[in-house]
């Protein structure tokens, strides 16, 4: 689709003034439109068409995730590396939905169930446009996010300028999925997550740090859980009765193990390096899955503190994924 800019002005005479209302929505417009162009493919000069493969879009956005935490993303700050830690997470948290998708078990679903591919898929995509958009404006627009025009507060979908309102309505599962999500409306713990980098960022007790970047990553963690994928994929019919399918007998065999490894290899055998999920986590019951997510966040913090050359390193890796090619044939 061709992107219009949400404003464009031209000087066709000498000494002309264009009058421009740059306000929150233009500035959450703009975020709204790096994460579109993130996961999409310049086809021709100002058009652009979003990545079809599911599995590309979220190395795409692993690699997104890790550039916010290693502050190479737009508007980062190398200075203030470690005050997005739920980043750092949410690449390999990503990383590793880009191996589910890619697994022999969700590729042999596409023939004929595709609930569970389509809802990771969907979960990952809409996950991505929540916290992304609202990273890439901190880092452009730290000064209005809080202070200034306050514009933490004051994200709504419904109040995006209209070309980019019109393709984010566009994207995949928009229709059942932006007001499911409250239209992007920030949650009480998204915006406790920003008071948190903004506490790291200003912090000059370097001993403080570790436990504040945990309770950062803790509070976008719920967020996520909470006001994103809960909602959006975990409360879906469909996707809660096969979720409850994979835990019978006769399919669990051949299911996926949920996990999260720390590494940008799908599998590895270092158990240091990996969180499995326990063997009676109902992955659709939020407080059941947010108990396995905090396990996970603790490992993963106890690493970034053993072994942060190590996990820092990966998430180089991870990163040079940004613009991981679409497929020519798509299940």
């Amino acid at each position: 689709m061709a992107l219009e800019q949400p404003v464009t002005a031209k000087n066709d005479k000498p000494n002309k003034t264009e009058k421009v209302i740059c306000d929150c929505d233009l500035l959450w417009s703009l975020a709204h439109q790096f994460t579109y162009l993130r996961l999409s493919d310049e086809i021709a000069e100002n058009e652009y068409e979003l990545v079809d493969l599911f599995a590309a879009r979220a190395k795409r956005i692993a690699a997104t995730y890790a550039r916010f935490y290693l502050e190479t993303e737009e508007g980062g700050s190398p200075d203030k590396l470690g005050r997005y830690y739920w980043m750092a997470l949410g690449a390999f948290a990503s990383k590793t939905v880009a191996c589910l998708l890619d697994s022999w078990q969700l590729n042999s679903m596409y023939v004929a169930f595709k609930t569970i591919p389509r809802g990771l898929g969907q979960g990952n995509l809409w996950l991505f446009t929540d916290v992304a958009a609202s990273h890439w404006f901190y880092n452009n627009y730290r000064e209005n996010f809080h202070e200034g025009m306050m514009c933490g507060r004051s994200r709504n979908a419904n109040s995006l300028e209209e070309p980019v309102k019109k393709i984010t309505d566009d994207l995949p599962w928009a229709a059942e999925s932006i007001g499911t999500i409250n239209n992007f409306v920030p949650s009480k713990d998204i915006i406790k997550g920003f008071k948190l980098v903004e506490k790291i960022e200003e912090s000059s007790d370097k001993k403080k740090i570790p436990d504040l970047q945990l309770a950062q990553l803790m509070a976008v963690a719920e967020h996520e859980q909470g006001a994103v994928l809960q909602p959006l994929i975990y409360e879906n019919p469909d996707f809660a009765a096969w979720a409850r399918r994979q835990r019978s007998k006769w399919i669990n065999w051949m299911s996926p193990t949920y996990q999260l490894t720390f590494t940008h290899e799908c599998n590895i055998d270092d158990e240091e390096l990996k969180s499995v999920a326990p063997d009676g986590m109902v992955v659709e019951n939020f407080q059941s899955r947010m108990d396995w997510i905090e396990d996970a966040a603790k490992t993963f913090h106890d690493l970034m503190l053993r072994k942060k050359v190590y996990m820092e390193q990966e998430l180089q890796t991870i990163a040079s994924w940004v613009n991981t090619p679409d497929a020519a044939l798509v299940y």
